[in-house]
């Protein structure tokens, strides 16, 4: 009993030092969007300063309404891919080439959906005007 419990303390132990060094390593995963690209949430944030015309305002409405529907199909796929490979691995011994192309399908489920969203920033920064993409870009190198 005390080996078993020696056991997890360490492997516990180990993996909070790990963690720390591992982020050291890991650049902010969305560092790159940083200040190029403009999430709704800081576009409605702003929209007094931006001015934003009803045109645009509607436009940015229609982009998040078609990802929104195209995110939930996403999360339905993902949570379907999740629950076969699940059953694949509780069985013994488990089929890896089997669980290996789950795991490729959740991959390309999850790339889907990141992909989706990038589009839809993109195709709002495109409904801005040069004037409201300076605005934006400096509100968020501000933080």
């Amino acid at each position: 009993m005390n080996s078993h419990f020696a056991r997890v303390a360490l492997l516990c132990l180990a993996a909070v030092i790990a963690a720390p060094l591992y982020a050291a390593d890991q650049p902010d995963k969305d560092e790159w969007l940083k200040g190029r690209l403009f999430g709704p949430e800081l576009i409605l944030k702003h929209q007094s300063k931006l001015k934003l015309s009803e045109q645009q305002r509607d436009a940015i409405g229609a982009e998040l309404k078609r990802v929104q529907a195209q995110a939930a199909e996403s999360d339905w796929t993902l949570m379907s891919e999740a629950s076969g490979l699940q059953e694949l691995i509780d069985k013994y011994p488990v089929d890896g080439k089997a669980v290996m192309n789950g795991v490729d399908r959740i991959f390309a489920a999850e790339n889907r959906k990141k992909r989706l969203y990038v589009e839809m920033l993109v195709n709002i920064k495109n409904l801005l005007t040069a004037e409201q993409v300076a605005y934006l870009k400096s509100v968020s190198e501000q933080k």
